[in-house]
């Protein structure tokens, strides 16, 4: 069976999760709907697992990760990484406690920093800024490092309202004392009660010493945090690196799906437009809200099959954005929810005309309901991981339906810097262009 599984609460927490692993060569399939489980289990391979619970109440959330959990171990997975998300959105106290209960785990250690995405936590708290941290082990010189930092919470405070088990951290301090000192503190916890521990950690240096202590814990020991913790289990469990990665398999543009408003994937889009000959169509939110879902998605359709057919001749692949950034919904609006799942079922309608016309070369997709809504409409199954194009934006290709086999690049809404979206593009490009050459040397 497989080497560890991973729950994620949403689909993009699951992709750039899972993609740690298969930088280490082990093939990594992200499974886009917890209800399809069962199809994936009988495999050799890193499942990531959308469970979708970032939306539910805590009671449900702990059933749905609960039950999971439980069919991955019947299944053979012994060990299970708790994805959290970077900015603590959701239950994941709740989760991680669904996870210790089904594996019958007393202990469990939460690591949420991910530099390379701006996260890290120091004494306890979690915070962001809008650019990755490079930084050196000072711990003074930390907080005057970026003016732009924002403190999101106390993570042991959080996850202690949501828990029944007594909750510790580890400082930035004992961090920095090396892996014999982590360990250290880790008993001194236990023997006091503690069951979950959270370890700061800012620098590649931190995250190393915390993965040598882990070597050290019992095997049932649960590990959780973001995806840069996870980039360093490989370490742990004692796998050499690999890369194996597919040049796409036909010519046809690269679609790149904006369906979030955060402002940071609004400075990404506007970078694309500044950098590159990208045809951008906007999507009308209000005539979706209003109920003319269809005649907005007709639009689009028409309005991109249109720039298609006149740039034919295009030397290199045609790059389209549909977006909702720039005319977001009112966030004081009760029904926003509502809203947005309409929006995003739209986008989907779109994203499935267009694979069928088979115009579509590979898919960008921005923001977890977004990607989960469109790879739903296209009936996908899952994803098979193949690189990591930049920190946490991992590239795939499609598991079953309308795409099957189509390459595709999910990112959160909040990762990556301003030339992150423009970034995948020239690299999507760059492989169209080796595929090119290659097909050519073959018939030559």
């Amino acid at each position: 069976m497989g080497y560890i599984s991973i729950i994620a609460d949403d689909l993009t927490g699951a992709s750039d999760t899972g993609i740690q692993f298969r930088k280490y060569g082990l093939k990594t399939k992200v499974v886009v709907n917890y209800d399809t489980l069962g199809e994936f289990l009988d495999c050799d391979e890193i499942l990531a697992i959308n469970s979708n619970t970032r939306p539910l109440n805590d009671e449900k959330a702990y059933k749905r990760v609960f039950d999971i959990c439980n069919m991955l171990k019947n299944a053979g997975f012994s060990r299970i990484y708790k994805k959290v998300d970077s900015t603590f959105r959701g239950n994941p106290g709740t989760e991680l406690e669904a996870v210790m209960d089904a594996l019958g785990s007393n202990l469990a250690i939460l690591v949420p920093s991910y530099p390379d995405n701006g996260r890290y936590m120091v004494n306890g708290y979690l915070k962001v800024t809008s650019v990755p941290i490079y930084t050196d082990n000072s711990v003074e010189n930390l907080c005057s490092f970026n003016k732009m930092e924002q403190e999101l919470c106390h993570v042991p405070t959080i996850i202690q309202k949501q828990v029944g088990r007594k909750v510790g951290n580890i400082d930035l301090k004992t961090v920095r004392q090396g892996s014999f000192a982590i360990l250290g503190a880790v008993e001194d916890l236990q023997e006091n009660g503690y069951q979950i521990i959270a370890i700061d950690a800012v620098t590649k240096d931190d995250f190393n010493n915390i993965v040598l202590a882990c070597k050290s814990l019992p095997e049932e020991t649960v590990m959780a945090g973001a995806a840069g913790f996870a980039a360093y289990l490989p370490k742990v469990i004692g796998l050499s690196s690999d890369k194996l990665a597919r040049l796409p398999s036909k010519e046809g543009i690269i679609l790149v799906v904006a369906g979030t408003c955060n402002q940071t994937t609004r400075w990404q889009i506007e970078e694309v437009l500044k950098n590159i000959n990208a045809d951008f169509t906007k999507i009308n939110t209000e005539k979706i809200i209003k109920g003319m879902a269809a005649e907005e998605v007709q639009e689009i359709v028409q309005k991109i099959r249109i720039n298609i057919e006149t740039q034919k001749t295009a030397s290199k692949p045609f790059i389209i954005a549909v977006d909702t950034l720039f005319k977001p919904i009112n966030e004081k609006d009760s029904s926003i929810n509502k809203q947005g799942k309409i929006i995003a079922s739209a986008i989907g309608e779109i994203v499935v005309k267009l694979i069928d016309e088979k115009v579509v070369q590979s898919l960008v997709i921005t923001g977890g309901d977004t990607a989960l809504h469109v790879l739903s409409a296209l009936k996908a199954k899952g994803i098979e991981l193949e690189d990591e194009i930049l920190a946490g934006i991992p590239l795939g290709r499609l598991i079953g339906g309308k795409a099957h086999d189509i390459p595709i690049v999910t990112k959160a809404g909040g990762f990556g810097t301003p030339t992150a979206i423009l970034e995948v593009i020239k690299h999507l490009q760059n492989n169209i262009e080796a595929e090119k050459t290659l097909n050519f040397l073959e018939e030559v």
